[in-house]
């Protein structure tokens, strides 16, 4: 399936946020699993803006959530 997601975030965010999509793109291309993650720094100036078609599922529960820190998995 392709999407596409527009976004919108602060430039000096720009490089971590796609370094962060790119080592996810090279984890499923040697198939191998990690935790990905990256810091959303709410008090900080990383105050990101997605938007994406409404007909997406986003409705998914994280598969862990401690204190915040959730992961997502489809498993």
């Amino acid at each position: 399936m392709k999407f596409t997601i527009q976004c919108e975030m602060k430039a000096r965010w720009v490089p971590h946020f796609l370094a962060m999509l790119k080592y996810m793109q090279f984890l499923g291309n040697i198939g191998s699993s990690r935790k990905v993650s990256l810091y959303a720094d709410g008090d900080g100036d990383f105050r990101p803006k997605f938007k994406w078609s409404p007909a997406l599922d986003c409705s998914k529960k994280p598969v862990q959530d401690i204190n915040g820190d959730r992961l997502y998995d489809a498993g």
